[in-house]
């Protein structure tokens, strides 16, 4: 049962409704996607921008929302060198991996599906990653915060949930890397507040993934 202090922050009404809202979009959803994969595969991105496109009207709807998260560049120097300090050994470690664990993968997206890989890599910022981060760091932050106070909670929560949709490729290895990369994107959202400074840098790990050869991971593999 909610306690006091949460009762006396929204009605009881709404603090359910939210509850309820928040367990369709981010769990029973893309759970039902999964298990539908086969006839919806086809529209999995228009299905995902479209909720980006919802959230985003929410957002701009709400008089408490802080618009400038969605304009503002709060990408300061230390943000840019954590940015780069976690990104610069992992990439190389990722990489040395997955030449050893999975050879017939690496680099073969760019050597062999060039033209994928360079429409991967011009689309995927704007129907993906995009959508995402308005989903699952700005409108979740934002919409959540009178169930989950804590902007700590919050970022535990999204990055579950957020690993979760990924459930839809169909396999573990996007599930994990998608709680690594949530981990990553919560983390940068609390510390910017700002939503170009997110998609920024999960641009650059997509993109990555997309060169090094994880790409395989990240798309739907139909059942």
């Amino acid at each position: 049962m909610p306690n006091s202090v949460q009762i006396t922050k929204v009605s009881s009404f709404r603090y359910w409704y939210l509850w309820s809202e928040m367990t369709v979009i981010f769990c029973v959803l893309p759970l039902s996607v999964y298990m539908l994969i086969g006839e919806v595969a086809s529209y999995l991105m228009v299905m995902l921008f479209s909720v980006g496109v919802i959230c985003l009207c929410v957002l701009l709807v709400d008089k408490q929302f802080n618009r400038q998260r969605l304009v503002n560049w709060r990408f300061e120097k230390s943000q840019l060198i954590s940015c780069l300090s976690w990104f610069i050994p992992l990439s190389v470690l990722m990489s040395i991996s997955l030449y050893f664990i999975a050879p017939e993968e690496f680099m073969r997206w760019p050597m062999q599906e060039t033209g994928l890989w360079l429409t991967t890599l011009i689309v995927y910022p704007i129907v993906s990653v995009i959508p995402q981060e308005l989903i699952f760091r700005t409108f979740f932050f934002h919409r959540y915060k009178p169930l989950l106070p804590s902007k700590y909670t919050r970022w535990g929560v999204s990055t579950f949930l957020f690993g979760l949709a990924h459930v839809v490729y169909g396999n573990w290895i996007a599930v994990i890397l998608s709680w690594c990369g949530g981990a990553l994107f919560g983390y940068r959202y609390i510390k910017t507040r700002s939503t170009p400074a997110v998609v920024l840098e999960h641009t650059l790990w997509g993109s990555f993934l997309f060169t090094v050869g994880f790409g395989s991971y990240l798309v739907v593999a139909t059942r």
